[in-house]
């Protein structure tokens, strides 16, 4: 008598499915988790950028990262971060055309790469967010995701998850008793 050859288990959608949205979930969870830890670390704060002042050397959705510097330490052509100097609530990202310090007090003048003319007011500081590196698009997904639609998005997909989880479950069969245990199989009779 012949072995019956074991045949591979059978994935149902709802596994599959489920395997593929725990991965991701995962991926993203430790990709975020390092993030933050980076940015911790290094003391880097995270903007986004919403206009083109600065293309294409940040596209708008970039995610920039900056790190705090006294404003004497920085040099004409350097990209920095500061408030607005019009009294507006906001961060301005721009280049610095003229760096001028006196008795521990920075006056810049910034332009954007893409404005044909520098920022209308200078900007009195005693320390600027210094222009680390940037995340193309990035800035997008982080504000698409506090919107509603961005919020019924997630709270859509943890729902999803939540589901395949529950129902990707196996489920014992009716009259089964062998489940989790292997079933023994017949040796054929030696001669």
């Amino acid at each position: 008598m012949a072995r019956r050859r074991s045949e591979p288990p059978r994935r149902s959608v709802w596994k599959l499915l489920g395997s593929l949205l725990l991965t991701f979930s995962a991926v993203v969870g430790v990709i975020a988790i390092v993030a933050v830890a980076v940015c911790a670390i290094f003391g880097l704060r995270p903007v986004v950028v919403i206009s083109g002042s600065m293309e294409p050397e940040l596209p708008v959705g970039s995610m920039v990262f900056y790190r705090t510097v006294p404003a004497k330490d920085v040099a004409v052509g350097d990209i920095v971060t500061v408030p607005r100097s019009d009294g507006a609530a906001g961060l301005i990202t721009h280049r610095v055309k003229q760096a001028t310090t006196k008795d521990g007090v920075t006056t810049l003048r910034l332009k954007g790469d893409a404005n044909a003319t520098e920022d209308p007011l200078p900007y009195v500081v005693t320390s600027v967010g210094e222009f680390v590196g940037r995340i193309p698009l990035a800035g997008t997904i982080a504000l698409a995701a506090r919107t509603p639609l961005g919020i019924a998005a997630v709270a859509t997909y943890v729902a999803a998850l939540i589901a395949v989880i529950v129902f990707g479950r196996r489920r014992p069969q009716p009259g089964s008793r062998t489940r989790g245990r292997r079933r023994a199989v017949p040796r054929a009779a030696a001669d």
